[in-house]
């Protein structure tokens, strides 16, 4: 009735790296989908900083510094790390959290002195001169864009900020 096949190395070997191969994509495929699906949405706690209340941070002077020490948890690992952003206001009343992180090369950018400050310029960047306004706009120097701002999380009165969660202005 069936003829009878005989198995050769050749269709043996051709077989087999053919089932490996499918079950190396499809192992691949299930990893992808696991991950995409998988993958954390929204603020992680670990990333969160609190910066204080909303009340407080509204309160003037501003432009203002505001220093924050928190506990970052990196998989199984913690670590504290201390900084600090600039809180201004927009035209509309709202609160600007800014990076002080230089667009140009990175550098740590402090306030302008006094004589700047007469010219509009509020913070500046002394490695090459960059330039900004009190809402972290470029205004002068080699930066290629405004400060970098964080988006405030508020949770009652309290203003938190992702760290790992920086968003680039135009």
């Amino acid at each position: 009735m069936f003829a009878e096949q005989k198995m050769t190395r050749r269709k043996f070997l051709k077989y087999s790296s053919n089932t490996i191969l499918a079950s190396i994509v499809a192992l691949c495929g299930l990893s992808i989908i696991t991950t995409a699906c998988a993958a954390p949405k929204g603020i992680t706690e670990g990333a969160m900083i609190k910066l204080g209340s909303l009340k407080e941070l509204r309160k003037g002077p501003l432009p203002k510094k505001v220093e924050y020490s928190a506990t970052l948890q990196d998989g199984w690992t913690e670590r504290e790390t201390k900084g600090f952003v600039y809180i201004s206001k927009n035209v509309d009343d709202e609160l600007i959290i800014m990076s002080p992180v230089c667009t140009h090369l990175g550098c740590t950018v402090p306030f302008a002195d006094e004589a700047q400050r007469m010219n509009n310029i509020e913070f500046f960047c002394p490695c090459h001169g960059g330039q900004y306004d009190e809402a972290g706009m470029n205004i002068g120097g080699p930066p290629p864009r405004p400060l970098d701002i964080f988006n405030p999380i508020v949770k009652g009165d309290e203003v938190y900020i992702n760290i790992l969660n920086v968003t680039e202005r135009t």
